[in-house]
């Protein structure tokens, strides 16, 4: 869990801070460079780049279905059935991104590539963790679910109120740039009134960044991976990777700023830092 480490906690957050610090002053500017809608790039990953968050619940739901083996029979009715629902609820959010970003995507195809995603992971994981110690499981079960639903409750309790114009349709209807710092729109009504949905006013902060900020907790699988032992500092990379990738294409795709994105992935790890602390003592945090 050496991301987690505090050198390592302080090292991401003032990249964090330096980040916001430069969107603050040039949010538009780079919008303006990176802009474009039609990108197959960005498309591609706002289909799929909040699979972290949603491989979360269904990753939980298997090993809480693992753990019950040996357990009361209620027990096991219950871990059955919240395994089963968790999955089903990753698959139905795995699902609908595709459809609304890819053009003629089906409902049924979509389905099917979801199953397929959730079945593999959940069957990788499930060989990985075989011999884990139940108690850290638990932990882990804990640190995925609580995370997950806790920076998307956050990250909207901020983002309705709070009403950010996206730059796409900044662009779109020619109006004026605003900044982070300002709480609700003053073109809100008008232009709702004429027809640009409540979806257009919600870029600060990216729910797109926050759930692909739950991939910097495959740094916590070697805890549960025998196999994975000493891969820490690769998981972590590659977690941190995927997370500024997504990122990257939100603000290619006009659907937010700079700054969005960083206060999304701010939200995200904070969260998972404070759960790591709670959940495992410091000198488990290697």
């Amino acid at each position: 869990m050496k991301i987690f480490e505090k050198k390592n906690c302080l090292l991401i957050g003032g990249l964090l801070c330096i980040l916001m610090v430069i969107g603050s002053f040039f949010d538009f500017q780079i919008s303006m460079q990176l802009f474009n809608i039609d990108s197959l790039f960005g498309m591609l990953l706002a289909s799929y780049g909040q699979l972290p968050a949603m491989l979360c619940v269904s990753v939980a739901g298997m090993l809480l279905i693992k753990i019950s083996k040996g357990q009361k029979k209620v027990v096991v009715i219950l871990s059955y059935l919240f395994g089963i629902l968790f999955n089903i609820f990753a698959i139905m959010g795995i699902t609908m991104d595709p459809m609304l970003y890819i053009p003629h995507m089906s409902i049924v195809l979509s389905v099917m590539i979801a199953m397929i995603i959730v079945g593999v992971i959940d069957f990788i994981m499930w060989k990985l963790t075989q011999n884990a110690d139940s108690q850290q499981v638990k932990k882990v079960i804990i640190l995925f679910l609580g995370v997950m639903f806790l920076e998307i409750i956050i990250i909207n309790i901020i983002k309705i109120p709070w009403g950010r114009p996206r730059m796409r349709m900044i662009t779109a209807q020619n109006q004026v740039f605003q900044p982070w710092w300002v709480i609700g729109s003053s073109m809100k009504d008008q232009l709702m009134s004429l027809g640009i949905t409540a979806e257009e006013f919600k870029s600060f902060p990216s729910g797109h960044s926050a759930n692909a900020a739950c991939a910097m907790m495959l740094g916590v699988l070697p805890i549960i991976c025998q196999r994975l032992k000493g891969k820490e500092n690769i998981l972590s990379f590659i977690g941190i990777m995927l997370t500024l990738t997504v990122a990257f294409s939100r603000i290619i795709m006009g659907a937010h700023f700079l700054t969005d994105v960083t206060v999304g992935i701010s939200v995200t790890f904070l969260i998972e830092v404070i759960f790591v602390h709670l959940l495992w003592k410091r000198k488990d945090i290697k």
